[in-house]
């Protein structure tokens, strides 16, 4: 049964990677065709105008290589589809026609709702309407904190590759599902994306492609919590994987808050934003991105020890890190505004790509 699941894995990672990359270019035509890219701008890292439907391909791969599962049918999915439509199609509608942020909010928050009425609801108060609306705001937090990752040459979809691959290796261990099927699928699609967005990128996902991968990486956190319900440390392993979008995203809106501007305002204290400045390349920068999310995977398989001291023991390790890495972060963001000023970047954060 074991080798059924893991082949079948393996087929939709295949698929979905396939389709992705063969799509890409005609997707890339067409937003030339219909003038949907980024211009060029002395705050942009690219040059020439880039095409930014990329999430167009990477949904329909994604469906794919569902599809070659049973998991995947929509019979058993039915409100996953319906949410992943919502969050999917107002992206795409904000690629073209710019949407207010609290438009995308709500479709955020529908979304999480359409989930928290499925056995994949967050139990944590045993109350119907606290663990909605709790559910509604873990998926609105990943859905944004991948949105604001997206902001430079390969990172959202090589970090959303990573923690896919981080969960498709949990799921080929001890049970597989939905969960599995949709970790497979998205590995395969992120990596037929990077084909063509690995620095120096030919095209951008979008809205329409960040906001889905941070809407699937909330889905398989809440399937893991499902599977795995209150065991051991299992419950910082989603926490874990997805830690450094999920430290950018508070940090920003920290930032923002404390600037009293909205938390959707786009500016340049991201950290990929600073790196830039201080003179990294988009492909260094991507690498980095890389190297702490492998490592952060690492902890995070290590957050599945039964033994509660090892968990108290890695609640403190990733508390400490957590706590080095924003004290470092200020001081770093401190000088890159007395060095090289703080412009504000005519981006959406949580509209569409900050590249």
């Amino acid at each position: 049964m074991k080798e059924f699941f893991t082949t079948h894995g393996y087929l939709a990672a295949f698929l979905s990677f396939a389709v992705c990359a063969a799509l890409l270019p005609l997707v890339r035509r067409a937003a030339f065709y219909f003038q949907v890219h980024d211009q060029p701008g002395h705050l942009k890292i690219h040059s020439v105008p880039i095409p930014r439907l990329g999430g167009v391909a990477m949904i329909l791969a994604i469906l794919i290589g569902l599809t070659v599962s049973n998991y995947g049918s929509p019979l058993h999915l039915v409100h996953f589809y319906f949410a992943l439509g919502v969050i999917w199609y107002v992206g795409f509608i904000d690629d073209l026609l710019n949407l207010p942020p609290e438009i995308r909010l709500l479709a955020q928050l529908a979304a999480g709702f359409l989930l928290s009425q499925t056995r994949w609801n967050l139990t944590l108060f045993n109350h119907p309407i606290l663990d909605s609306i709790l559910t509604c705001l873990f998926v609105a937090v990943f859905v944004n904190a991948f949105n604001f990752l997206d902001g430079s040459d390969g990172i959202a979809g090589g970090v959303a590759a990573l923690v896919a691959l981080g969960y498709a290796a949990v799921y080929a261990t001890p049970t597989t599902g939905a969960g599995g099927a949709v970790a497979w699928s998205l590995l395969g699609a992120c990596l037929g994306f990077l084909a063509y967005n690995f620095p120096p990128a030919r095209i951008f996902m979008g809205d329409s492609g960040s906001t889905m991968l941070g809407f699937l990486i909330a889905f398989l956190s809440l399937d893991f919590y499902r599977v795995h319900h209150r065991i051991g440390s299992h419950w910082l392993l989603p926490l874990v994987f997805a830690a450094l979008p999920l430290m950018d995203f508070f940090l920003a809106v920290i930032r923002r808050l404390r600037n009293r501007v909205s938390p959707f305002a786009g500016d340049r204290g991201h950290f990929y934003d600073l790196l830039l400045d201080r003179g990294w390349s988009s492909l260094h920068v991507a690498l980095g991105a890389y190297a702490i999310t492998g490592g952060l995977l690492v902890v995070g398989w290590l957050c599945i020890h039964p033994d509660w001291k090892i968990s108290v023991l890695l609640l403190f390790v990733v508390a400490f890190l957590f706590a080095v890495s924003l004290r470092n972060f200020e001081g770093l963001r401190q000088k890159s505004q007395l060095l090289f000023g703080s412009p504000q970047r005519p981006s959406n954060d949580g509209t569409s790509s900050d590249d």
